[in-house]
């Protein structure tokens, strides 16, 4: 019988793809169409956080004082102290609690949960997963909601805040569907389901970035297991996304989107260069965008104002140096502890360690010109479960 914290880790992986729809619950949202009400949006997160509640005895159960601990707790602490002294305290703290919440999560999933518990988290990611890009396809076939839409530009978006985030997630369900599918010779059904639907939603984002991202996993992937062939899979990926785009990508784009980009970036690395310590807060870069951005940029009101539309820049400007070292290291330690463990696993626990690292690694090429909400799901929920799948060799 599955203890709560057990339920608690499937239920968190099982319902990834509705934390877009927290959008909903910032007092201080973009101007982006709903696709659910507001009691929608609060029952997600209710269960959201009694699901984290839940997993605190197990993470609380297998903290040691090791790098393993400190890298899953560490990005958490970091966002709290900047929250305590940025400029929106009160949400930038509630929001950091909740990435400090994820340091327990992470740990029991990397080395509380049993055999069956990992093989059910891994399907629940994958079956929700493929369930929320079908819903993203129907969605744009049908131009529903049309508010939605023609917002983006008739790219598929579904349940997330934009395209990009869908690019994203599915880069990561692409990670774990793909190398399950070809090492289990296409037995697992899900996951061969589940990566060609991933791999058609991606096209649909029309994430031009997205697709050079891809290719980077897939050749990352390739290094980590030496497999030539799938640097010739890359370039032919490459080759496919260059197609798409020149045939029906730029009529998906606004030309002003890349200008936006760069306003973001230069009030984002201004605002660091003026709060280089601690930033100015979790979620709080928009409170002093209208005071730090260029003179001739969109006001405080227009997308670029909410975010620096780059990961890397997100963290300077709104954690500071600390938050942009505790990252780098935290990262390091987790991917060189999942290689390491991947080592002495099974063929399948180890295609599927190897297919996050690589997600990882696309996921951190994505973010350098994006601002993704899903980083610290991905991060401590998605990579630690591969390692509790190594360590008990549920594949």
């Amino acid at each position: 019988m599955r203890r709560p914290s057990s339920w608690a880790q499937i239920v968190l992986l099982s319902i990834i793809p509705l934390y877009g729809t927290l959008v909903a619950l910032d007092p201080s949202r973009p101007p982006i169409p709903r696709l659910v009400p507001d009691w929608v949006a609060d029952g997600v997160g209710l269960v959201f956080v009694a699901s984290l509640i839940a997993t605190i005895p197990a993470g609380i159960r297998c903290a040691r004082r090791d790098a393993l601990t400190f890298a899953l707790f560490a990005p958490g602490i970091a966002t709290l102290l900047a929250a305590l002294t940025g400029f929106d305290p009160l949400f930038s703290v509630a929001l950091s609690l909740l990435v400090l919440g994820g340091g327990p999560v992470a740990l029991g999933l990397a080395r509380d949960i049993d055999a069956s518990t990992a093989r059910a988290c891994v399907r629940a990611f994958l079956a929700s997963g493929l369930a929320s890009a079908l819903l993203a396809l129907i969605l744009v076939a049908l131009r529903r909601p049309a508010a939605l839409y023609a917002y983006d530009n008739g790219r598929a978006v579904g349940t997330f805040i934009n395209p990009n985030e869908l690019a994203v997630y599915t880069l990561f369900g692409l990670g774990v569907a793909v190398p399950l599918a070809f090492a289990s010779r296409g037995r697992d059904r899900l996951a061969v389901a589940a990566a060609i639907v991933f791999a058609v939603t991606l096209g649909a984002t029309f994430s031009r970035w997205g697709v050079f991202s891809a290719v980077c996993g897939v050749a990352a992937y390739a290094i980590l297991t030496r497999a030539r062939v799938l640097l010739v899979a890359a370039v032919a990926l490459a080759v496919a996304g260059l197609a798409l785009n020149a045939v029906a990508g730029a009529q998906h784009h606004n030309p002003r989107d890349t200008e936006a980009r760069v306003v973001a970036w230069e009030a984002g690395l201004t605002t660091f260069a003026r709060f280089p310590l601690l930033g100015v807060g979790p979620i709080a870069f928009g409170r002093t965008y209208d005071e730090l951005r260029p003179p001739d940029a969109p006001g405080p009101r227009t997308p670029v104002a909410f975010d620096p539309h780059s990961l890397p820049i997100s963290f300077a400007a709104e954690g500071g140096i600390l938050a942009v070292v505790t990252l780098v290291v935290s990262l390091t330690i987790v991917l060189r502890t999942i290689v390491a463990a991947a080592r002495s696993s099974s063929r399948l626990a180890r295609a599927l360690a190897m297919g996050v690292v690589a997600a990882t690694f696309a996921l951190l090429v994505d973010s350098t010109i994006n601002t993704i909400i899903l980083f610290f799901a991905m991060i401590l929920q998605v990579v630690p479960l591969s390692l509790g799948v190594s360590r008990t060799d549920a594949l």
